[in-house]
């Protein structure tokens, strides 16, 4: 395993998967809130529209085909090789968007989202600690290391053996 690689390649996509998210957020905002907490999904579920989601979901699914395929190629020739160095690879890699995603959407983001969601404004769910307890830390503290990094990591490998 090329660690370096691992660590910039990671870094770089956590960047990109950041911007891109957050771009969609300023596109779309009342389509992101079918991701918050229950509360605010409630609160804002009158002013979601349909074609609004669906746009968020072609921002969303094509962004994580394209960091899995970028995860893939650049182990590959970076000279990663094997399932297990795949595996790991695109497990850290994906672990590197997940802190990132917790930082940066689930920590520093929240307060500044607040006026973007109509019907929302007034929610408890809004505070630091309702956000980080409810969505934060349940998601990526058991959701992200349990199902998407290995998600991740057997896409990686798979798409690395056929590479």
């Amino acid at each position: 395993m090329n660690w370096p690689r691992i660590i910039l390649d990671g870094l770089s996509i956590s960047l990109l998967f950041n911007a891109v998210v957050g771009l969609g957020f300023l596109l779309v905002p009342q389509a992101y809130s079918t991701m918050f907490p229950k509360e605010i999904k409630e609160a804002a579920a009158p002013y979601v529209e349909r074609k609004d989601v669906r746009v968020m979901h072609w921002i969303i699914y094509p962004l994580y085909l394209v960091l899995v395929l970028y995860w893939a190629v650049s182990a590959c020739f970076a000279g990663t090789r094997g399932f297990w160095p795949l595996f790991w690879t695109g497990y850290v890699e994906m672990t590197f968007v997940s802190i990132s995603d917790f930082l940066i959407l689930d920590c520093w983001l929240p307060p500044k989202a607040k006026p973007f969601i109509k019907g929302a404004e007034h929610c408890r769910a809004w505070e630091r600690k309702e956000w980080l307890l409810k969505l934060a830390i349940p998601e990526h503290f058991l959701g992200w290391p349990l199902i998407f990094c290995p998600a991740a990591g057997l896409f990686v490998a798979a798409i690395g053996l056929i590479l």
